[in-house]
């Protein structure tokens, strides 16, 4: 198996906490701060949702040592992420690069409740 090499592709724009990919697979994991003023409510834990549908990656959101399958609005909302909380998203898979890009974008819109 061919050993993973840094990735310098995603470093550019995002300044993931850690990233690499190997030849058939990317992991990435990346720090945001929830700037809405109510936090990850029903509404954006959909917009999250329904982000990750058909994109071929691992979604898991960590906050306060918690870590959760994001794929589900449910778990996503038992996570309790108020505004200014600092969630931790594991992303693994051929599309991990385009979910945390799409991430990047949803995250500094505030969910579109700025």
């Amino acid at each position: 198996m061919e050993e993973d090499a840094k990735c310098t592709s995603c470093l550019e724009d995002i300044e993931p906490v850690d990233c690499y990919e190997s030849s058939d697979e990317v992991k990435v994991t990346h720090a945001f701060i929830v700037q809405n003023a109510s936090g990850i409510h029903v509404r954006p834990a959909s917009t999250l949702v329904k982000l990750f549908e058909g994109q071929e990656c691992e979604v898991i959101f960590t906050y306060e040592g918690k870590s959760v399958n994001a794929r589900s609005v449910m778990s996503i909302l038992m996570l309790g992420v108020p505004q200014g909380g600092e969630i931790f998203v594991h992303l693994k898979g051929k599309d991990a690069l385009h979910v945390l890009q799409k991430l990047q974008d949803i995250f500094a819109q505030g969910f579109g409740e700025l």
